[in-house]
């Protein structure tokens, strides 16, 4: 965990690094370079600049005299200021700080590759087992490799557990391969409440699995649709929520789903690792890289659209209600160890569909971290990188994509009227301040969902 937070800590720096440079290399003045926003709590001055800590660990800054035309300042500073450079000076500077990150997420996807490898995505072994879940009950153990499900070849984890989510209920053979030969394993697949399960059973989640009602254990989800259908008043519920059992009271009768769940089994994956030398692993790189470009860009489309944002509403609204939290109470912790190399898999369906706080970065950086060691950690960072530095170059202020796309208007214009524009700033204030408090209010959302509801790596 410490690593994870120096590492996000400088890569933070790195960026601000950056803009830094590539300023004071154009000749403009830089004032502050802090880590952190607030009151000071340490600094030192160096020539122009004051160097330092701030109190809230919230990201860094450097400051550019004269970003915006509302600055004022004494003639003699006018010359080193950002507005008096030319838009072939003021470019790299805005550029700089986001291509630091994409760069360095670039590289930190090489090393992975060639110094660790990568999990191939057809093999994969049982690497942990979730304690009473349906697997340990067939008696799966660590170290077994299912290669069929019910006679179907499995090609890889993801495909297996999209065939395991289907079949919730049913009784199948798994054949897997134990000590260099092949056995048939029946097991009988569990179950955990879906969406629509857990919308109609609110304060739960997707991802829990119910296993008693008013204290009598229950099997099957048909077992729960008919106590829920009968009971008047109130209805006791007991769940399961990645290692925790949960107690909490819900208002009968309830008319539940018809296919209000899902398959589950209870197992972790550990792919095989595939080496490979630097040239195959600049390639292997590349095409991560890509990946995660279209993933990032993709996740950021979805959630700032209108949907979106209702989506993180609502689940903030559901995992934040003050009857539900109280009317939760764990029973015990059993301390089991859950494990994924495949992504990131929450403890419920709506927290593998969610961002996340640097809470949660933290939280999912130490689970991988225990499962994959420092292969799944800089692949982790890696990610962030990339991410961090596209959504820096998002074209609204106060982002470093807003400055660019400042820069390029004035150019245009300056071109168009031969003789140098400037963008009024005051004009863009309210647009400003409206990305400031939607950036506020995801910042708030993602901390408390996953205070609330931390992601857990879960097969």
């Amino acid at each position: 965990m410490f690593v994870l937070i120096v590492a996000i800590v400088l890569s933070v720096f790195l960026h601000e690094l950056g803009h830094f440079l590539m300023a004071k290399r154009n000749g403009m003045k830089v004032t502050e370079f802090f880590l952190g926003f607030g009151p000071t709590i340490w600094s030192f001055r160096r020539g122009e600049t004051e160097y330092g800590l701030k109190l809230v660990p919230a990201g860094a800054y450097v400051r550019i005299i004269g970003m915006h035309n509302l600055e004022e300042l004494v003639d003699t500073e006018e010359i080193q200021t950002y507005r008096a450079k030319p838009f072939r000076k003021r470019m790299p500077v805005v550029l700089a700080g986001p291509l630091v990150n994409i760069v360095l997420g670039f590289l930190l996807l090489v090393v992975v590759f060639a110094g660790f490898g990568h999990p191939s995505a057809d093999t994969w072994s049982v690497n942990s087992v979730v304690a009473d879940s349906a697997a340990a009950q067939a008696g799966i153990q660590p170290g077994d490799r299912i290669v069929a499900f019910d006679g179907l070849p499995i090609s890889g984890f993801d495909n297996f557990t999209s065939v395991v989510r289907a079949h919730a209920g049913t009784t199948v053979d798994l054949t897997v391969e134990r000590d260099g030969r092949q056995i048939i394993v029946p097991t009988t697949i569990g179950w955990t409440l879906d969406d629509s399960g857990a919308q109609a059973l609110a304060p739960l989640f997707p991802g829990d699995q119910v296993v008693a009602v008013n204290g009598t254990p229950i099997t099957y989800y048909a077992d729960l649709v008919g106590a829920l259908g009968q009971s008047e008043g109130p209805v006791e519920l007991t769940f399961v929520r990645g290692d925790t059992t949960f107690v909490t009271t819900v208002e009968g009768p309830i008319q539940m789903p018809i296919e209000g769940f899902r398959g589950f089994l209870g197992v972790g994956p550990k792919s095989v690792i595939v080496h490979s030398n630097v040239v195959e692993a600049t390639g292997q790189a590349a095409s991560a890289f890509g990946d995660t470009v279209v993933g990032s860009v993709q996740g950021m489309g979805k959630l700032f659209s209108p949907a979106g944002i209702g989506r993180l509403a609502t689940q903030v609204s559901n995992g934040g209600s003050s009857e539900d939290t109280s009317s939760v109470t764990p029973v015990n912790n059993t301390g089991v160890t859950v494990s994924s190399s495949t992504g990131t898999s929450g403890s419920s369906a709506a927290a593998q569909d969610r961002p996340m706080s640097l809470l949660g970065i933290f939280n999912v950086g130490a689970q991988i971290g225990e499962q994959s060691g420092w292969a799944g950690v800089l692949a982790l960072l890696a990610t962030v990188n990339i991410f961090l530095g596209l959504i820096n170059l998002v074209p609204l202020l106060p982002f470093d994509g807003g400055h660019i796309a400042v820069a390029c208007y004035e150019e245009i214009r300056s071109r168009i009227s031969r003789r140098p524009y400037r963008v009024n700033m005051a004009k863009l204030m309210p647009v400003t301040y409206i990305v400031v408090l939607l950036m506020v209010g995801l910042f708030a959302s993602t901390l408390y969902l996953d205070a609330v509801d931390p992601v857990n790596l879960t097969p």
